[in-house]
């Protein structure tokens, strides 16, 4: 058993920074986030970056989304980026592609690069539109209670499918698949330090790992995806496995990772206090403190605009990687 105990640590320790102390529990489930918590392979921020500020400046042209365009944006990469799309994609980490896809097609009819069928927004649409832009921001991923108008709703559904898949092409081409035959040769690279042993001391302790993703799961053979990404760094999937199971998005439908962490505790009917939840991400964040788990923040020493942010949510914890000797303090196996 995985006892988490804080009450004898004090606030730094090595690389452990405990914010938020939550005294001793006991832990058999971890919800873990994969990009950046544990995987180093997608290198996604200055992409997202650049695919959000191209939509801005250019709307969603005749054709947008065809293979040349996205060689030609991917070739670009830095030279697209702005100060605006690199803070929302820090901002943003964790949230589902194909809600950060949505803020960058609101940003482009707010600024009058797009428009609906029927032309520009009026000023009602406009307000609501301006409101689920802040929201996305903050954090939200479904905005109910935002009085959004049909016709700029229906507009936003249509394109935001065609613009992830526009995404991940450039992704694939600027960085994805060349990092990708590298982790196939050497997994260890592209692991973030210790994650795997990290993993292995919890399933070994009878701690139960999930991974939670954003990003789209395929369930097909050959893998395709992130799929293809957990399987070249080495984590297996499957019950009694390493990792229990994965959860993320399909193409044309989001999972908020909220959503599915509530889901999970449901189906597994599990209290909350012993849900360990791991990321790098403010969605999986904001996620775990809401719903009253351990929150470890997985965040190199260096990201002092994440720490920042982190803090602010409420984490418990932040670590640089999973090799800091603290962690085992921190969480520590009884029998």
């Amino acid at each position: 058993m995985i006892i988490l105990d804080d009450t004898d640590l004090p606030d730094h320790i090595g690389e452990l920074e405990i914010v938020r102390r939550l005294g001793r529990r006991p832990i058999t489930h971890a919800f873990h986030d994969v990009d950046g918590t544990h995987s180093l392979i997608r290198e996604w921020p200055p992409v997202m970056s650049a695919i959000l500020s191209w939509v801005i400046a250019n709307g969603l042209p005749e054709g947008y989304d065809r293979e040349e365009n996205g060689a030609e944006i991917a070739s670009r990469v830095d030279a697209l980026r702005t100060e605006e799309t690199d803070r929302f994609a820090l901002e943003s980490a964790g949230l589902a592609a194909l809600t950060q896809m949505e803020w960058a097609i609101r940003r482009a009819l707010q600024e009058g690069a797009a428009a609906p069928p029927g032309g520009p927004l009026d000023e009602r649409e406009a307000a609501a539109n301006a409101e689920i832009i802040r929201a996305i921001w903050r954090g939200e991923e479904r905005f109910p209670e935002i009085p959004d108008s049909p016709r700029v709703r229906d507009f936003a559904a249509a394109h935001t499918p065609r613009l992830f898949r526009l995404y991940e092409s450039v992704l694939g081409k600027a960085c994805r698949d060349r990092n990708l035959a590298a982790a196939r040769r050497d997994p260890a690279a592209w692991r973030v330090p210790g994650s795997l042993e990290f993993l292995r001391r919890l399933r070994g302790a009878g701690v139960k790992n999930y991974f939670v993703t954003g990003a789209v799961i395929s369930r097909t053979e050959p893998l395709e995806g992130m799929m293809e990404e957990i399987a070249a760094l080495g984590f297996e999937v499957g019950p009694g496995k390493l990792v229990e199971a994965v959860y993320g998005s399909d193409w044309d439908r989001r999972m908020p990772k909220d959503e599915v962490m509530q889901g999970l505790l449901r189906d597994l009917a599990i209290p909350p206090r012993q849900v360990l939840v791991v990321g790098d991400g403010r969605s999986e964040v904001q996620a775990g403190v809401a719903m009253g788990a351990a929150v470890l923040s997985r965040l190199p020493r260096e990201a002092e605009r994440a720490r920042e942010l982190h803090r602010a949510l409420g984490t418990n914890y932040i670590v640089n990687d999973y090799r800091e000797p603290a962690l085992g303090r921190l969480l520590r196996e009884e029998r």
